[in-house]
């Protein structure tokens, strides 16, 4: 008998550092996952996928975030892309159509911006291109336009040009 007790003494002795060693590899396991900004599932993921020799499917936020801000520019490059070839044709000319006597050129798409000329009804001017953005003024859907009239470039209510 007393041959079993020390056999059995000998087992516990080795399992009282399983449960010391699982908790330093849990808390490893939770360190890793703050530093590298992901969950603790995630983690373990990339893990696997390092041991295999994959690339990692869990990108944490600041990739995420780069990936974004990379889409955005090229979404931005796109627009432009397309807006240039909207407006090809080197330029679209239209006529002032208001009934006051001039329209105002203005420096910047609203109407509280300075105005830098005041354009006669009924000359030419070349229209570069439309904002996007639809808006009611006085009652009425339209868009910004910015226009090229005697050298100067801004913008004017789109509703008040004629195309030609």
């Amino acid at each position: 008998m007393a041959y079993k007790n020390t056999r059995r003494r000998k087992e516990s002795d080795k399992s009282k550092y399983i449960l010391p060693v699982l908790f330093g590899l849990c808390a490893i396991w939770i360190i890793v996952s703050s530093i590298k900004d992901k969950s603790p599932v995630a983690t373990l993921a990339d893990i696997y996928d390092w041991v295999i020799g994959q690339e990692s499917r869990n990108p944490n936020k600041d990739e995420l975030q780069s990936i974004i801000y990379d889409r955005d520019l090229r979404i931005d490059s796109l627009k432009a892309d397309i807006q240039i070839l909207e407006n090809k044709n080197p330029y679209r000319t239209a006529i002032v159509n208001t009934s006051a006597n001039s329209l105002n050129l203005r420096s910047d798409p609203n109407l509280k911006s300075d105005i830098v000329v005041r354009i006669p009804n009924e000359s030419e001017v070349n229209i570069l291109y439309y904002n996007e953005e639809v808006l009611v003024l006085e009652g009425e859907s339209g868009q910004w336009c910015k226009i090229q009239y005697a050298d100067k470039q801004g913008w004017v209510w789109g509703n008040y040009l004629t195309i030609q």
